[in-house]
């Protein structure tokens, strides 16, 4: 088995989201479904049902987002760490706003499954983010930082193994928060009727 370790630039093509200079709207005839802050979650990706649809202007041309990339969340505010969400839907005519850094990874080298999980570890990607983040109030990775992050890569049939276990340790964490949560209703219910 060979084990290697991969500076991110040379495993991903890495590119920010789209260049837009204008409030985004919502345009029920727009050519572009655009991905922003508030459609993303770290653990849960792209919720497709709150993407806007929009035009672009300007002489930028598409940075189409294709479902297996990572959107980087570079900036946040100093309690979290900068994180990757995995594009878990093939969504047609897809941008990221200017928020994001675009991963485009070599699935021959890597798996993007592995690559979301690796730098959103708290000991692989958060190490490094925590000694390399600029700033005071809101913490910021520069693309230029992002790309020298070393990633551990292990055989393709050790990430996939990786990835099922950690596919099925999401599962286990969706059911247990869903069983809490309907423990919690019951309880209310209860509760309500003891008192009334």
């Amino acid at each position: 088995m060979v084990f290697m370790n991969k500076k991110l630039s040379e495993i991903s093509d890495i590119y920010l989201g789209q260049p837009i200079r204008e409030k985004i709207e919502n345009k029920d005839s727009g050519e572009f479904f655009i991905v922003q802050m508030k459609d993303v979650s770290r653990d849960s990706g792209v919720n497709v049902k709150s993407l806007y649809r929009t035009n672009l202007k300007g002489r930028v041309g598409p940075r189409i987002v294709k479902k297996g990339d990572l959107l980087f969340v570079s900036r946040v505010f100093r309690e979290s760490l900068p994180y990757s969400v995995f594009v878990n839907a093939d969504i047609p005519n897809l941008i990221a706003a200017p928020t994001f850094t675009i991963l485009s990874v070599d699935n021959k080298i890597i798996l993007p499954e592995y690559l979301h999980w690796f730098i959103n570890s708290e000991s692989h990607g958060g190490k490094f983010f925590k000694r390399n983040a600029m700033g005071s109030s809101v913490l910021n990775i520069p693309k230029n930082v992002l790309s020298e992050i070393d990633i551990f890569v292990p055989p393709m049939e050790v990430q996939k193994k990786l990835v099922k276990l950690i596919q099925a340790t999401n599962r286990e964490k969706e059911i247990m928060k869903a069983l809490s949560e309907k423990r919690m209703a019951l309880n209310e219910a209860l509760l309500n009727n003891f008192i009334n």
